[in-house]
């Protein structure tokens, strides 16, 4: 499951983004993080101009510890490497039209080889605009800009540490559920529409339930993202421990509905090239659709009804479904080669029963997985 769960690492830190305001009460929080970053940086900063502290706070502050964290050393560590950099620049050379386009230059050309964020990567430049055009000041000056980023960055940490917003997993349920929904639609489409279209479709004309197969990578990535998101609100933060636990089997339930939502797209290619074409299958439309609504059925008690939960309803009747079903199809698959004749001919109508039959199988890894969790 790692390529679906954030490692946590360093490298993937400093790749944080800012995600917005966000709600209400985290707005709330920010002014008086910021308010307080202010007071802080009046009282012990010795900077002409205490802003450095309060934009910063204003800046890294989000609804997760993780996330603010990672905002925090971009802010921190960009600050610092442009402020440096600047000041020995400005102090070296002046300041000129043409010293001030050099190390504006050289400093996005540096954030550019930087693997961080974009908003990490500008606040180089962005300290470089501010140092000079602040203009030359002694080292002690710059380093205290520095610091000051520090502070801001130390409050804004805090603002969220203390006592930060629970983590929600309903949307990542959400996200789930409208995938699960999403594989059940396009798979009842497939047997409704195969066979049933009121004139043969010409060469590269395709079933409109080609276009909902291939949606479901955006659902797909939808779900990715809802389970970072959770990952991420959960790290570090010292109300999400009860949901640490469950990352894994989270990721585990999307990479299975992942591998479904494979092979359920490869079932609407196979039926969109074998239905409705000048040349019939050799398995008949009835057959096949017959064989489809079975599935969707088997869906529908392996992975909840759609508006439910993703959850196995009944393992024993999904048992059932799953062992009919599996008689329909290799009764299916029997009836395809005549006495006499070899499976060339059926090869197309073989494959995409053992497609359908490979769909059933993961469903049934979904439901016993679901059982051995209880």
């Amino acid at each position: 499951m790692d390529d679906l769960l954030p490692d946590g690492g360093l490298a993937e830190v400093l790749q944080q983004r800012h995600s917005g305001l966000g709600s209400p009460m985290l707005v709330f929080r920010l002014a008086i993080a910021v308010t307080v970053s202010w007071l802080i940086a009046l009282a012990f900063s010795r900077s002409p101009l205490a802003i450095f502290a309060p934009i910063t706070t204003l800046l890294v502050v989000q609804s997760s510890p993780w996330s603010t964290l990672g905002l925090s050393l971009q802010r921190i560590l960009g600050t610092g490497i442009g402020v440096l950099a600047a000041s020995l620049w400005v102090n070296l050379v002046g300041l000129t039209w043409w010293s001030f386009f050099i190390a504006v230059l050289a400093a996005l050309l540096a954030a550019r080889v930087i693997p961080w964020s974009v908003a990490g990567q500008i606040q180089i430049p962005i300290a470089v605009v501010f140092v000079l055009a602040i203009g030359p000041a002694s080292m002690g000056t710059d380093l205290w800009r520095v610091l000051d980023v520090i502070i801001g960055g130390l409050i804004g940490l805090l603002a969220v540490y203390i006592y930060p917003p629970r983590p929600r997993t309903e949307p990542l349920e959400g996200a789930l559920e409208a995938y699960r929904d999403a594989l059940i639609t396009v798979l009842r489409r497939i047997g409704d529409e195969s066979g049933n279209s009121a004139a043969t479709l010409p060469n590269g004309t395709n079933h409109e339930y080609i276009d909902d197969s291939r949606a479901l990578r955006v659902v797909a990535e939808s779900g990715r993202q809802a389970l970072t998101k959770l990952a991420d609100s959960a790290r570090w933060n010292p109300r999400g421990r009860s949901v640490l636990p469950r990352l894994q089997s989270d990721a585990l339930r999307l990479r299975r509905l992942g591998g479904m939502a494979v092979q359920i797209r490869g079932i609407a290619g196979a039926a969109n090239l074998l239905y409705d074409r000048a040349e019939p299958a050799r398995l008949s439309a009835d057959d096949f659709r017959r064989v489809v609504a079975s599935l969707a059925e088997l869906a529908a008690s392996a992975l909840g009804e759609t508006g439910e939960p993703v959850a196995t309803a009944d393992p024993a009747t999904v048992q059932q479904l799953s062992d009919r079903l599996a008689v329909l199809i290799r009764n299916a698959a029997d009836a395809l080669t005549p006495q006499g004749e070899g499976p060339g001919s059926s090869l197309e109508s073989v494959s995409i029963l053992g497609r359908l039959d490979h769909v059933r199988q993961q469903m049934m890894v979904f439901a016993l997985a679901a059982e051995d969790e209880e």
